[in-house]
């Protein structure tokens, strides 16, 4: 994996939230973008596939979700992976705290209705302004829509595809329908895991044949009471760290709310 020298670690953490913004609103601006005459040809069946059906129905009854996760980004250009790990809360209908913890700390916030963008820098936490915000608060929504199991929005921009497995799990395929789209991503792949229920366990962004985003999703917290101020403060980091320490081992007589 790549090393950062100490001179370069305060930039790259400063504008790790301004990459991420530009990227996003990239793919609400290409996802916007005229459908190229091929694409307008597809159709999408009216009713959705089982697999699509049955993770939604599993996650109607979760109103809160939080989960650790795992990325690495392959980019076969300076031949080099780099490896990061963070946490996402999520609050229905729309509350978001999307965080890298290392190896440098960003945050994107989105409290239903606009979204802020911090990096943490020089032992403290930066407030970032972006034009691109706004793209942001699209993209973090339609985040809060997959954790939800809705995939209805995503056929605006995307072909979707099922591909089920023989143990009633399966992969949900993404494919680009813009041709302005398509120059950035080629598709993305959810791996949905059927036991205990269906969740969406690992996430592939494939920009190109070689550069590849994987992002693999721990053991979910479901129906708990999240810290206060998660979605509203970027100084609730090192409580929304604890919660999922608490829960490593859970209280056996502490009984979630039971899946539908």
């Amino acid at each position: 994996m790549a090393k950062l020298y100490p001179s370069q670690t305060d930039t790259v953490a400063r504008n790790a939230c301004v990459r991420r913004v530009v990227l996003l609103a990239i793919l609400i601006a290409a996802g916007a973008a005229r459908r190229s005459p091929a694409s307008d040809k597809r159709t999408d069946s009216p009713q959705p596939p089982p697999l699509l059906r049955l993770l939604r129905e599993s996650r109607a009854s979760y109103h809160t979700v939080a989960v650790r996760f795992t990325q690495r980004k392959r980019l076969a250009i300076l031949d080099i992976t780099l490896e990061s790990e963070g946490m996402i809360f999520f609050r229905r209908p729309g509350l978001i705290r999307y965080e890298t913890l290392s190896p440098m700390q960003s945050l994107l916030l989105h409290d239903g209705k606009k979204v802020r963008c911090y990096a943490f820098s020089e032992g403290e936490w930066k407030l970032l302004r972006s034009p691109g915000a706004s793209a942001v608060g699209q993209v973090l929504r339609q985040i809060g829509r997959w954790i939800q199991g809705d995939f209805d929005a995503d056929r605006k921009m995307f072909e979707v595809d099922v591909l089920p497995a023989d143990d009633g799990a399966g992969c949900i395929r993404l494919t680009p329908r813009s041709d302005a789209l398509a120059e950035f991503i080629q598709r993305v792949e959810l791996a949905v895991q059927k036991a205990p229920d269906y969740q969406v366990t690992r996430v592939t962004i494939r920009e190109s044949d070689v550069d590849v985003t994987e992002l693999r999703f721990g053991r979910e917290l479901r129906n708990r009471r999240i810290p206060d101020g998660t979605f509203l403060s970027p100084a609730a980091s090192a409580t929304c760290q604890a919660f999922f320490v608490k829960h490593q081992n859970p209280d056996p007589n502490e009984a979630e709310k039971p899946s539908s």
